[in-house]
């Protein structure tokens, strides 16, 4: 009769347990359906991460005339002193080719990195003989306005990216000469006076 009533007891307990224990496996299915809520953000990352990457892409664009400013630069420091008198770019707008004109009217090449901040080669003295040197001073002290100023005049007269600059001789007088890049790819040669930076010339390079 004690055996009868002890084995009932332990069905009932069963009995009664089962609605706890069925409790507890939906508080686990909804645990398991709370997180799958909380790391659904987390799939939204790299959208974040894209935008962020078009942000850097767009300042990068819009700091262009700031690295052709840089580089020179850069240039005349790991010289030492000197005048800036041509820079272009290289090597499909990857780095910088800038020539500096130090006393004396010798040449010193440097190659500088595409946004402007450390030397990749150089710098090298460049053979000149008198009459190169000679040249070099005439350019350099009709110049006034400096490698970088005459970028700015260039992207007055046509907006767009400087790719190469340097001073020249035009019809008797010395001159920036430079080509800028537009927003649709044409490339427009441009002259300015060194010492005014007044434009000169303005024609559109036809050449494939």
């Amino acid at each position: 009769m004690q055996t009868t009533k002890q084995t009932t007891t332990r069905r009932i307990a069963l009995v009664a347990a089962l609605p706890l224990v069925g409790a507890l496996a939906l508080a686990g299915c909804a645990t398991d359906d709370d997180r799958d809520d909380v790391a659904a953000p987390a799939a939204s990352a790299p959208s974040v991460s894209a935008t962020q990457g078009s942000a850097g892409t767009a300042t990068a664009t819009a700091a262009d005339g700031k690295s052709l400013a840089a580089a020179a630069a850069t240039a005349r420091e790991a010289v030492g002193s000197g005048t800036v008198t041509s820079i272009e770019q290289e090597a499909g707008g990857t780095s910088w080719e800038v020539l500096v004109v130090t006393t004396g009217g010798d040449e010193q090449e440097v190659h500088v990195a595409a946004d402007g901040e450390r030397t990749t080669a150089g710098p090298t003295k460049e053979t000149a003989d008198a009459e190169d040197r000679t040249e070099n001073e005439r350019f350099v002290g009709a110049a006034d306005l400096s490698v970088s100023e005459a970028a700015s005049r260039l992207t007055r007269a046509v907006a767009g990216t400087v790719t190469e600059l340097g001073l020249d001789d035009h019809a008797g007088a010395v001159v920036w000469e430079g080509d800028v890049t537009d927003a649709s790819g044409t490339t427009h040669s441009i002259r300015i006076d060194a010492g005014s930076g007044e434009v000169v010339a303005n024609t559109v390079d036809t050449d494939d």
